[in-house]
């Protein structure tokens, strides 16, 4: 199951302007993708749906091939007209949605399922709640873990089975999405 998301807080995102930091661009971004940006009608929310898309797809590649992780964000190239980022041979279909505080970006998939939450140091156990009404899953039977590469499960305990997730937070939002079979 590929899986990713990424969330971006608008009113620290667009706090510092980038569209003129030339070295930060040609560290995160191609030739091609910066010129999407220049060309944009808000260059700025350019930058950060395109780093959205390509987090999100960072999560689905690293999972996907059980990589380490490492973000080389340039090699991951963002298709803003079509919400698709290319990794090697690898197409990401990317949804996005964006409103004037966030933008929130997921690999499109059927079956997702999504938890959004104000950020807080306790973010995690209110999802492990959220997700236990949402799945009729024990809380106590849930448990939060990485693999050997770090990438995040939710463990559920009487079952003996892990569930892909992805986990995202900036400034004043998190989010978490899961597949809903094997819930």
């Amino acid at each position: 199951m590929i899986i990713g998301n990424d969330i971006i807080d608008l009113e620290i995102a667009l706090d510092k302007p980038r569209r003129h930091n030339d070295r930060f661009l040609s560290k995160v971004f191609s030739d091609n993708e910066i010129r999407q940006i220049h060309s944009h009608s808000h260059p700025e929310l350019a930058i950060w749906k395109m780093w959205s898309m390509k987090e999100a797809a960072y999560k689905a590649h690293q999972r996907l091939f059980q990589l380490p992780v490492r973000l080389d964000p340039v090699t991951y190239e963002c298709d803003l007209d079509n919400l698709s980022v290319y990794k090697n041979q690898n197409i990401y279909i990317i949804k996005s949605v964006q409103d004037e505080n966030q933008i929130y970006s997921w690999l499109e998939f059927k079956n997702i399922e999504h938890i959004k939450l104000p950020y807080s140091t306790n973010y995690k156990s209110e999802f492990l709640k959220e997700f236990s009404i949402r799945t009729g899953h024990d809380l106590q039977n849930i448990q939060f873990r990485k693999n050997n590469l770090g990438i995040p499960e939710l463990f559920l305990k009487n079952t003996g089975t892990s569930l892909p997730i992805s986990i995202t937070h900036h400034g004043r939002f998190a989010a978490i999405c899961f597949p809903l079979i094997n819930c």
